[in-house]
């Protein structure tokens, strides 16, 4: 994994600007912008002979734009769908150290109804259950659907992202490589999104489009290192072959 490289790639394309204003205005247009920059990167991620050029990356162009639409659309809804069982899930299991604290709080009331303080070491035992159980609900989210959202990317479909072999194969091989990159990822996106607010706060559009990237070329060597460690390919879906190319020549 060269998770610099998720980062350093995007500027090797000699019309990284331009892609990268293009990809801002994308994140100012709700749900259709963020659909076209998913539907962009899976095609010259995962369509494209030279895959590994970064140099010749295909310029983002709006004329493409119901293409990278669909092709992203699949992502999105398997996205969409696991946060929907999977939210619900977290707040009831964070619901259990909250209800304890209260449970805790009202055990300790001293006589008149007047609260007690509870033992300090109770207090921060509890604060790190609920912080335990809100990261590690989060991180086991990510975990989930990243396998997912990849083979809907990949095989251009909803149904294929429900295989729970090949879920349960890709997070074996790769959940420790996972967790690294979703840890970068914040932490670039953190360092980023303060620039971004600096620049007059629109630079945080840009901002979200170079992580959009970044997070579309993690995925894909992740998918590489899965692979790599005998996983079973994932058939690429024609629709996002550049054939004819989406980008015109010259």
């Amino acid at each position: 994994m060269n998770y610099g490289a998720s980062l350093s790639d995007f500027f090797k394309s000699p019309k990284w600007g331009t892609n990268l204003l293009l990809g801002g205005v994308c994140m100012l247009i709700p749900v259709v912008g963020p659909l076209a920059l998913m539907g962009w990167h899976a095609g010259a991620l995962y369509g494209r002979k030279e895959k590994d050029d970064f140099i010749g990356y295909p310029e983002f162009n709006f004329s493409n734009l119901g293409t990278y639409i669909e092709r992203g659309v699949w992502p999105f809804l398997v996205q969409m769908v696991v946060s929907m069982v999977m939210v619900p899930v977290m707040w009831l299991v964070m619901a259990v150290p909250v209800f304890s604290m209260v449970a805790l709080m009202a055990a300790t009331q001293g006589e008149g109804g007047q609260a007690a303080e509870p033992p300090p070491l109770i207090v921060i035992g509890m604060a790190l259950v609920m912080a335990v159980t809100i990261f590690g609900g989060i991180g086991i989210m990510v975990l989930i659907s990243k396998p997912m959202m990849l083979r809907a990317t990949i095989e251009q479909g909803f149904g294929p992202a429900f295989n729970f072999g090949f879920i349960w194969r890709f997070l074996v091989l790769t959940w420790k490589e996972q967790l690294v990159a979703l840890l970068f990822l914040i932490m670039v996106s953190i360092m980023l999104a303060v620039a971004g607010m600096i620049a007059f706060c629109v630079g945080i559009y840009f901002v979200a489009a170079l992580i959009t990237f970044m997070n579309y070329h993690l995925d894909r060597q992740l998918y590489e290192l899965y692979l790599e460690r005998g996983g079973e390919p994932v058939p690429v879906s024609p629709k996002l072959m550049d054939t004819p190319p989406l980008v015109p020549v010259g």
